[in-house]
């Protein structure tokens, strides 16, 4: 029998796998698409591993409660969303301190929604992190506290959603346009990670809001959508 420290560090130890495959993944991605490797990629590596997290965190949920094929994955939510915060936090860092080219504060100047509005979903991130502790959970009851981390993961992944897609509409917009046509350098023919990131936060939103219309509708819903984003990103790399 494992005992409940033994079964924790496991969870810990697949969230981790879970973590470093993600933003391994995106940062060979990156570096194909982009032609650079290094730490701006490692970098944008961790950003987008960041949204594509905590929206599997998101999805673990309902997806659950449709389909009894996730059922085993829900126990591994609260280790990703730890994991993930500090994903966000190298992210931060990264472009603060090592990568900043006007200072640790530059970028906040430069694009002041897209900066502080992932600022404030790291700073949400950090108080679900002090929040998530089982004496917590007793201290403030069970109730108010799956409040504080039900709408606190939700306002995050927007926060993040919208410093992605403020920081990135233009280069969106850009690539729909020309296809990559003009570059020199990188796989720029490849979709830009910021539109596959806008692709998955809207499925994670279309699955979060079908709940609404009941679990049979919710399944069909999430089917329908998974469907029609996996035909659209692939209509994205023809």
């Amino acid at each position: 029998m494992v005992s409940a420290n033994g079964e924790n560090i496991r969870q810990y130890a697949v969230a981790l796998v879970v973590t470093a495959i993600t933003v391994w993944l995106v940062y060979r991605y990156a570096a194909v698409r982009y032609g650079v490797e290094g730490l701006s990629t490692l970098n944008k590596s961790l950003a987008t591993s960041t949204l594509f997290l905590l929206g599997i965190v998101l999805l673990l949920g309902p997806l659950s409660r449709l389909f009894t094929l996730f059922d085993h994955a829900l126990k591994y939510r609260k280790e990703l969303g730890v994991l993930t915060f500090f994903t966000g936090v190298a992210h931060v860092y990264l472009s603060m301190f090592p990568l900043a080219r006007r200072g640790p504060w530059g970028f906040y100047t430069a694009q002041p929604v897209s900066a502080y509005s992932g600022l404030a979903g790291l700073v949400i991130m950090f108080i679900l992190l002090l929040l998530s502790g089982a004496a917590v959970e007793r201290a403030i009851g069970t109730r108010v506290w799956w409040k504080l981390q039900y709408w606190g993961a939700r306002l995050a992944f927007i926060a993040i959603a919208v410093h992605f897609i403020v920081l990135k509409n233009q280069g969106m917009a850009e690539w729909f346009m020309k296809r990559g046509a003009g570059g020199a350098v990188g796989a720029l023919w490849l979709p830009p990670i910021s539109i596959l990131a806008a692709v998955f936060f809207l499925f994670v939103l279309v699955v979060r809001l079908s709940e609404l219309f009941g679990s049979q509708s919710a399944r069909v819903i999430t089917q329908l959508s998974f469907l029609t984003i996996s035909i659209f990103t692939a209509w994205l790399f023809i």
